[in-house]
């Protein structure tokens, strides 16, 4: 069985993410990890570990493979999936880790009943050092009980979290990924022209963590934010719910301040119904206090 018996991992796309993979298999005793990138990327042997293995062609690196994850944009991971799938031996598991499951999510279901599919999201980037702050979603294709075991095999120390079905996921998403990196993006295209190091030189902690969070979104691959922001379709109706609560507020800004405090009050118990917000000002400034230690 794959989720027992896998002694070898192959790594399709060379980003960061699947460089990432290929470092933290390459750590697991008894692994072989084969890596593949069509791109025409220097992928120098010599910078890996002895138990990777660069592979100059997509066939030898999946084809006897316990394991194939494929670790490349959301519009191209289908036809990758379709390729591998082709050329992977009876028993293997295939793995995809795209942020957007609905369309991905039917050619794991058509792919041949020899093979494993299974859909992960890893809720981290290539920064993440230890796998215990972590969290992994698992949308179930086939076999739950069997689906979880796999991941909990593999990623031991990382919280394992089920998501019923694709479109329960990209909704999640749409929310907190979308909407996050929407807010983010339109920050930073605001304060594009400012100076941002005299605001930071004098800024408190509000703004220091969300310059932080604004400059970390910047870091992500272009092509992959487009995906997350354009391939979406659950993310539109919170787009325009967001845009017309700015619209009101912007109003209310404008023309009056009573109506304003009125306004944020609501928002304000909006929130203190359902939870303690006053823990979150705490955690914020526990953050900071570990970054600063």
């Amino acid at each position: 069985m794959c989720d027992i018996m896998a002694k070898s991992v192959a790594i399709v796309g060379a980003g960061k993410m699947g460089l990432w993979f290929c470092n933290y298999f390459s750590k697991k005793n008894n692994f072989e990890v084969l890596l593949y990138d069509k791109r025409k990327i220097k992928l120098d042997p010599k910078k890996f570990a002895g138990n990777i293995t660069v592979c100059k062609s997509l066939q030898p690196c999946v084809s006897k493979a316990d394991i194939v994850i494929v670790c490349v944009p959301i519009r191209i991971t289908v036809p990758v999936i379709n390729k591998c799938t082709s050329m992977m031996k009876k028993g293997a598991c295939i793995v995809e880790i795209s942020s957007l499951k609905l369309d991905i999510f039917n050619s794991l279901l058509d792919i041949p009943d020899y093979l494993i599919p299974l859909s992960i999201h890893p809720m981290f980037g290539p920064g993440a050092k230890k796998l215990s702050d972590t969290k992994l979603l698992l949308i179930p294709i086939r076999n739950e009980n069997r689906e979880q075991k796999l991941v909990r095999s593999l990623f031991k120390e990382a919280r394992t979290i089920v998501i019923k079905d694709p479109k329960s996921h990209d909704s999640i998403m749409a929310i907190i990924l979308g909407m996050i990196y929407y807010v983010n993006l339109l920050l930073a295209s605001t304060l594009s022209n400012e100076n941002i190091t005299l605001l930071k030189r004098v800024s408190g902690t509000t703004f220091y963590l969300q310059k932080l969070l604004f400059e970390s979104i910047l870091t992500d691959n272009s092509s992959l934010i487009s995906s997350l922001l354009a391939d979406n379709k659950q993310l539109i109706k919170y787009l325009k719910k967001y845009n017309e609560e700015s619209a009101k507020l912007f109003e209310i800004i404008i023309k009056n301040k009573n109506i304003l405090e009125k306004r944020i009050n609501r928002i304000k118990q909006s929130y203190t119904n359902k939870r303690n917000i006053m823990s979150s000002y705490e955690k914020m400034y526990s953050i900071i206090s570990k970054m600063n230690d």
